[in-house]
């Protein structure tokens, strides 16, 4: 009995302190099917002003850190048809303009560059403080074939929905 109160003593506190994952997820629908990803390698910077409010975004992207769930699918997207890894390492965000439209939420006007295209965005961002941290967070639509991403595939959805998370310890 003992042992088994320690071991939930143990879950309880490792559960309780779980760590924050940043993290930036993507969904296409391809051949009538949803093929969810994720990008394993980036940087976001957010800067605050002293009032607490969002003043810019920076976001950098590793591309060859894509992964999908199936290794050649993921190497197929490194070529040159899907993202040109070999030429254009990253993929960039960079607020050129943010708004408070609520407590909490902003409207961002962003420079997106992928595979050498950079295209004027607008995205949501929603910050929340939770305990000693900000958590910085967007949901947005982005075409890829702005980007020639893909090619003209019309199996392939032309719309991306794209999921931000990030947190952002406060001093």
């Amino acid at each position: 009995m003992v042992r088994s109160v320690q071991i939930l003593i143990i879950l309880l506190s490792f559960f309780g302190t779980a760590q924050k994952t940043n993290s930036i997820d993507f969904v296409i629908r391809n051949l009538g099917i949803n093929v969810d990803g994720h990008f394993n390698t980036f940087q976001i910077n957010t800067n605050f002003n002293a009032e607490g409010e969002l003043v810019s975004i920076y976001g950098k992207i590793d591309v060859k850190s894509i992964k999908t769930g199936i290794d050649s699918r993921d190497e197929h997207l490194l070529e040159e048809d899907y993202f040109h890894e070999n030429k254009f390492k990253h993929i960039t965000l960079k607020s050129t303009s943010i708004i408070k439209s609520s407590e909490n939420n902003y409207r961002v006007s962003a420079e997106l560059s992928i595979k050498g295209k950079t295209k004027e965005i607008k995205i949501p961002v929603l910050v929340e403080t939770i305990k000693n941290s900000k958590l910085i967070t967007s949901s947005f639509e982005i075409n890829r074939r702005d980007f020639d991403v893909g090619g003209s595939s019309f199996v392939m959805s032309k719309t991306v929905k794209i999921e931000v998370k990030q947190y952002q310890d406060l001093p």
